[in-house]
């Protein structure tokens, strides 16, 4: 079987070849994976942050969170799903450990948690990559309630995230800004952007240029620490992140993306009538995971990379 792993503290991620097949327990299904994606908690994982926030890495760790295939095998205590069910979801980083992960051909998954029957019409490459970029930005966007006429600044909307939650929110109504680079205007309007920024700007004076009395809500999917675009807020604005910059305070909201059936339904249902679109930038096979990681950080990217797996 083959995986993607890091082998110790202190090692790069690479292609093994000699990993055992996972064993399901008697209420777990192993899963055949066909198709995954990067998100920058496997960039996280793979540089040893989570130890550091006191998680014991359970040496080899394989790294990938999402994943889309096929039911191999269901075991005795298993009720919804049966073997050649299309099925998706993405693996929790720490379930205890850091050990588990979706960068490989088999995974078990228990039924309660982390699993749900894939899209309808939808390909298991598209469904591959959209599990956890695709939870987050429906968290986001719902946080956020935004309604008709709303004014929503997007930060990092090129992104995985982002180009999810521009989708989501240009849909309920609101009118969306975001910062981008020239080469972005085209596909950002695509999305459903009302306005690009200019990147390089200072985003504060730019909004309010436009908008002299700031915007309604704020979705930051770049920055670490809250305040960078406070100034563009109007009294009262919701904001939202899932990288820890929202802050603290009524309306503002730290989003944690959780697997959960319930979840991953409701995406499913937003991507077989087509009302949200996984935009992938670039296919990468398992063995080429390694360098996705390094492009996820150091390339521009417009929507996701994803993973072939089989």
């Amino acid at each position: 079987m083959r995986a993607i792993t890091i082998d110790g503290p202190d090692t790069a991620p690479a292609l093994r070849e000699d990993p055992p097949t996972p064993a399901p327990a008697e209420n777990e299904v192993l899963v055949r994976v066909h198709a995954s994606s990067v998100n920058p908690v496997d960039n996280s994982i793979a540089a040893g942050m989570l130890a550091r926030m006191g998680v014991e890495y359970e040496y080899p760790v394989i790294l990938g969170r999402d994943y889309a295939g096929v039911v191999e095998q269901a075991c005795a205590a298993v009720s919804r799903y049966q073997p050649g069910d299309r099925v998706y979801g993405f693996l929790l980083h720490a379930n205890p450990t850091a050990h588990h992960g979706a960068w490989t051909e088999l995974i078990t998954t228990g039924e309660e948690l982390q699993i749900a029957s894939a899209p309808d019409g939808v390909d298991l490459a598209t469904a591959g990559a959209a599990p956890l970029a695709g939870i987050t930005a429906m968290m986001s966007v719902d946080a956020l309630d935004l309604h008709d006429g709303d004014v929503v600044l997007v930060v990092g909307a090129t992104g995985g995230v982002g180009s999810l939650a521009v989708q989501l929110a240009a849909r309920a109504g609101a009118h969306v800004l975001a910062p981008g680079l020239a080469e972005d205007e085209a596909f950002l309007r695509e999305l459903g952007v009302s306005e690009v920024l200019p990147r390089d700007g200072n985003i504060v004076e730019l909004v309010r240029e436009g908008h002299p009395n700031g915007v309604d809500a704020l979705l930051d999917l770049v920055n670490y620490t809250p305040g960078s675009y406070d100034a563009a807020l109007k009294t009262g604005a919701r904001v939202a992140s899932a990288t820890g910059a929202a802050g603290q305070g009524p309306g503002r909201t730290v989003v944690m993306a959780t697997p959960t059936p319930e979840n991953l339904k409701r995406l499913a249902a937003l991507l077989a009538d087509g009302r949200l679109r996984i935009p992938v930038q670039r296919t990468y096979e398992l063995a080429e995971a390694p360098a996705a990681l390094q492009a996820l950080t150091s390339e521009h990217t417009q929507g996701k990379l994803a993973i072939h797996i089989r």
